[in-house]
């Protein structure tokens, strides 16, 4: 499977994994560029494809996991790239539940996880909490928990200047 032929240097810090998974890192890069995706982000495939099933919803939740303030909000985001984004939603209730807790417990304006698939070149987006929001910084209506958005593949880039866009 692609996890025993790839895994990026651990040495270059882009992934934690477990020391046997170890490859050579122009065969990584060659996989990368194939894949069009940054070599961390390749590192995060195949660590989510390597142990997704067996790790805690806040484990897999807390991988990537940034907090923000902007214009006087609140909030979280939580970004995990993966090929099989569909595995990750049938545990959407747990992360739904772990991001309510956080949420009253911090007191975050929102909650939000980025499911980052690379296939479906795409973001299936959970959120709790400023629901208005999301719908208007994403032009989503009616959606509840989950919405999937399209070309969006980047916190930085993407989802934090559309809500900051919004918010300014």
């Amino acid at each position: 499977s692609m996890v025993n032929v790839v895994a990026p240097a651990i040495e270059l810090g882009y992934l934690k994994v477990p020391n046997d998974i170890l490859v050579d890192i122009d065969v990584a890069n060659r996989m990368a560029r194939i894949a069009n995706i940054s070599l961390q982000e390749l590192g995060q495939v195949i660590f989510s494809a390597a142990g997704g099933g067996t790790r805690s919803a806040e484990e897999i939740f807390r991988t990537d996991y940034k907090e923000f303030h902007i214009a006087g909000h609140n909030l979280a985001v939580s970004q995990v790239t993966c090929m099989d984004s569909d595995r990750l939603l049938q545990r959407k209730e747990e992360f739904l539940r772990l991001m309510g807790d956080l949420r009253k417990k911090q007191g975050f304006d929102m909650v939000i996880m980025m499911i980052t698939d690379v296939l479906l070149e795409g973001t299936q987006l959970l959120f709790v909490g400023d629901k208005d929001s999301i719908r208007q910084a994403f032009n989503v209506e009616d959606v509840e928990d989950v919405v999937f958005l399209p070309k969006i593949m980047s916190r930085k880039k993407q989802v934090i200047p559309m809500l900051s866009a919004l918010w300014g």
